[in-house]
């Protein structure tokens, strides 16, 4: 909530402010189910430690007595403590401009400080509100790099349309079959994981986002409609039925949509959506 006041005091930000803090690793965009990542006062972006251990593959410990929380991980060892700017890296102490936290009892971690000890590049995309997250063999540690708010800085409009398929302006996108724009005047965001026909059913093909409570109102009947027109392109419509008559059961912020999956013989659609938080829909290969 607090990031959206921000964004209503920036002039110029009807399209910009629809978009969601987004993270992705290896070019798959992660989903977090229940406790979102978020920018701190320090213009760092902090992620639940779960997060650490699900996404990176890091054995995460918690020692109470200390506040501390460990994180290993292919022979590194990295441990912070809850409010302190000093963390270790194996034998080495080193200082970050920010500090780990605990917020709503759930513990969370500095991402980019975090990624970067355990050998991961982090790259910032500003035009898409995106924390893009590299491992392999290609990753390589960008040091130093400041992790900026484009909430707190202007945003050029034209700029970040161009970088984009908006409805009336420019034309569709295409991915797999499915035609859509990356900005439909309803407020519907549908967006890819760069997506190739060698990735199978092991990504996602698009991930769709339904914006809820945002300042002026959602038209989520107009979303509706533009969603049902972009699933019924390839997938069966009698599933998509079935996931229409989900999505609509949330009319208001505070409304839950558990995780559920609808298939047909070659899709599989995953609908989720927590309190105060907006609608995912996650296309897939079965």
């Amino acid at each position: 909530m607090s990031m959206i006041l921000v964004f209503v005091m920036l002039p110029g930000l009807s399209s910009a402010a629809k978009l969601s803090l987004r993270v992705e690793l290896n070019g798959e965009r992660i989903i977090f189910p229940d406790a979102q990542p978020y920018v701190d006062k320090n213009n760092r972006v902090q992620v639940p430690v779960r997060f650490v251990s699900e996404a990176l593959g890091a054995k995460v410990g918690w020692a109470s007595k200390t506040q501390e929380v460990t994180i290993e991980h292919g022979g590194t060892k990295v441990i912070l403590t809850i409010n302190k700017k000093a963390y270790k890296v194996n034998e080495s102490t080193k200082i970050m401009d920010t500090a780990a936290l605990t917020k709503s009892n759930r513990t969370f971690v500095p991402l980019r400080f975090v990624s970067e000890a355990l050998g991961a590049k982090v790259k910032w995309d500003s035009a898409n509100y995106t924390v893009e997250i590299t491992t392999g063999d290609g990753a390589t540690a960008s040091a130093g790099e400041t992790y900026e708010n484009p909430a707190l800085k202007p945003v050029d409009q034209e700029t970040w349309e161009a970088s984009r398929s908006v409805e009336g302006k420019t034309d569709k996108k295409t991915t797999e079959g499915f035609s859509y724009y990356s900005i439909y005047k309803s407020g519907l965001v549908p967006g890819t994981t760069h997506y190739k026909k060698e990735y199978g059913n092991t990504r996602t093909i698009l991930n769709i986002l339904m914006t809820v409570g945002f300042v002026g109102g959602d038209d989520l009947d107009a979303q509706a409609k533009d969603l049902d027109e972009l699933l019924r392109q390839k997938v069966d419509g009698k599933t998509v039925d079935e996931v229409m008559k989900y999505v609509r059961q949330k009319k208001n912020e505070e409304d839950v949509l558990p995780r559920k999956e609808f298939k047909d013989g070659t899709y599989r659609i995953v609908v989720q959506s927590k309190e105060w938080l907006d609608i995912n829909i996650d296309v897939w290969y079965k």
